[in-house]
């Protein structure tokens, strides 16, 4: 198990980066955040990440949504997630759509 964010390979740090900096009340897709950490494709490794890591790096999970601006997650954890961003005063969908997306999205 990876002890400190140092024994962390470069790409996974700066995903961490870029997810911590997604600003309370908006959101970000994974997408975006992979392209902001510098990998073109790097989509999945944003969501294996946050499934990863979240907890012990205390990321903003919720904040991370699909490009579409639906929520990716299924079951409890979409319901969640539905409830911290509306916490947030993020508009959103009881189905987890996010709108309107400009207003949201912290986009490249």
């Amino acid at each position: 198990m990876v002890k400190e964010l140092e024994d962390l390979k470069p790409e996974t740090q700066r995903i961490l980066k870029e997810i911590k900096a997604v600003p309370y009340g908006q959101v970000s897709s994974y997408r975006d955040i992979a392209l902001r950490a510098g990998l073109i494709n790097g989509a999945r490794q944003v969501a294996r990440v946050l499934h990863g890591l979240s907890e012990r790096y205390r990321l903003p999970w919720w904040r991370i949504i699909r490009s579409d601006g639906t929520i990716g997650l299924h079951g409890e954890g979409r319901l969640e997630q539905i409830r911290l961003l509306k916490l947030e005063g993020v508009e959103v969908s009881d189905k987890g759509k996010v709108r309107p997306k400009e207003k949201y999205f912290k986009g490249v």
